[in-house]
C-alpha cells in the first residue's frame, strides 16, 4: 500500500534554493528570502515551501529568538492528488515546517504548528483555508477541532481521537472531479455570512455529526461511525456542497455497502466499509477501482 505523503528534505548549501526539480537562483540567507517575499510575494510551484519558510522565520523573530539564516537546499515531493480535498497543499507546508523545526532546533506544539501552517496559506498566500486539515497533520492523528471554543489568540479547541484498535477506512478519488475548495464553497460562505438559516441549521447538524463520529471512533463503534459519516454527507448534499462527480463516488460506495462523504473541495471521498471485518476495506477498494476511481485503505489509529 503506497502511503500518500509530502516529503521535504533540507541540506546545507551555498545559497538558499527551493526547487522541486532544479536548483537555480536562490537567496544568500533566510533573511534575504523573507525580504524578497515582502517586496515581491511568492511565485511559482514552490510558493508553498517559501511561504512556510518565511512564516516560521517570522514566528521565531517575533518570539525574540535569532533566526537561523544559514542557506540550504530544500527539495520536496508529494504524491497526494491536488485540488481533491485531500489536504495536499497543507501537507507540503507542514512537512516544510517540520523539516525546518529539526534544522533550527525548534519545539512546536501541534496546535502551534497547525496555526503557523494555516497562516502560511491564508495570510502569506491568500488561500482560503481552515483549521481541520492542518490540525490533523500537526497532531499526526485524528483530531476533533471545535471552532466554537477559541482562546484569546483565536486558537480553537483541539482533541486527538484515539480508537481502541486500528480502524480501516477507504479514501477514493477521481481527477475528473478536481476543483479548488473556494469554487464549491464560495457561495456557502456568503450565505453563512448573511445569516442564511438553512446554512446555519446545516452547520449545526454537521457539528453534531462530527461529534458523534469522534465519539464512535474513540469507542470503537463501527456502525455508529458509518451512520455519522452518512448523515454528514446527506447534510452536504442538501446544502448543495456535493458536486456531481463526488456524489457519484458516494453513490458508488453506497452500492458496495459503505457510508461515504466528501473529503472537502470535490473529487474525493472518505468511506467507512459496511463492517469492520478484516479485509472489508480492501474489498471496498477493489470494488471502487473496477471503475475509473483510484482508492486505497487508510489505517486510523495505527502506530506511527
Amino acid at each position: 500500500m503506497t502511503q500518500l505523503q509530502a516529503v521535504v528534505e533540507l541540506v546545507d548549501a551555498d545559497r538558499l534554493h527551493v526547487r522541486q526539480d532544479d536548483a537555480v537562483g536562490g537567496w544568500s540567507t533566510v533573511e534575504e528570502l523573507v525580504a524578497h517575499t515582502e517586496r515581491c510575494g511568492h511565485d511559482g510551484g514552490d510558493r508553498l515551501v517559501t511561504a512556510a519558510v518565511v512564516t516560521l522565520a517570522r514566528h521565531v523573530a517575533r518570539r525574540g529568538g535569532p533566526v537561523d539564516g544559514r542557506p540550504f537546499l530544500a527539495t520536496w515531493s508529494t504524491n497526494i492528488p491536488r485540488s481533491l480535498g485531500l489536504a495536499g497543499s497543507s501537507a507540503v507546508v507542514v512537512a516544510t515546517m517540520r523539516a525546518l523545526s529539526e534544522r533550527w532546533d525548534l519545539q512546536l506544539a501541534p496546535p502551534e504548528l497547525a496555526a503557523l501552517a494555516l497562516a502560511a496559506e491564508s495570510e502569506e498566500l491568500g488561500i482560503a483555508a481552515g483549521w481541520m486539515d492542518r490540525a490533523v497533520q500537526a497532531h499526526a492523528a485524528p483530531t476533533l477541532v471545535d471552532t466554537r471554543a477559541v482562546d484569546a489568540d483565536g486558537m480553537p479547541r483541539m482533541r486527538t481521537v484515539v480508537p481502541p484498535m486500528p480502524v480501516e477506512l477507504v479514501v477514493a478519488w477521481s481527477s475528473a472531479g478536481a476543483s479548488p475548495s473556494g469554487r464549491l464553497h464560495g457561495d456557502l460562505r456568503e450565505r453563512a455570512h448573511d445569516g442564511d438559516p438553512v446554512v446555519r441549521d446545516a452547520v449545526r447538524g454537521l457539528v453534531d455529526a462530527a461529534l458523534d463520529a469522534a465519539a464512535a471512533l474513540s469507542e470503537g463503534e463501527h456502525g455508529r461511525l458509518a451512520e455519522a459519516v452518512g448523515r454528514s454527507c446527506a447534510l452536504r448534499r442538501d446544502l448543495g456542497a456535493l458536486d456531481g462527480a463526488t456524489a457519484a463516488m458516494v453513490d458508488a460506495a453506497a452500492a458496495l455497502g459503505a457510508s461515504a462523504t466528501s473529503a472537502g473541495s470535490g473529487g474525493a471521498i472518505l468511506a467507512v466499509p459496511e463492517t469492520d471485518r478484516a479485509g472489508a476495506a480492501q474489498e471496498l477498494v477493489d470494488g471502487l477501482t473496477r471503475g475509473d476511481l483510484a482508492a486505497q485503505v487508510v489505517v486510523v489509529g495505527a502506530p506511527t
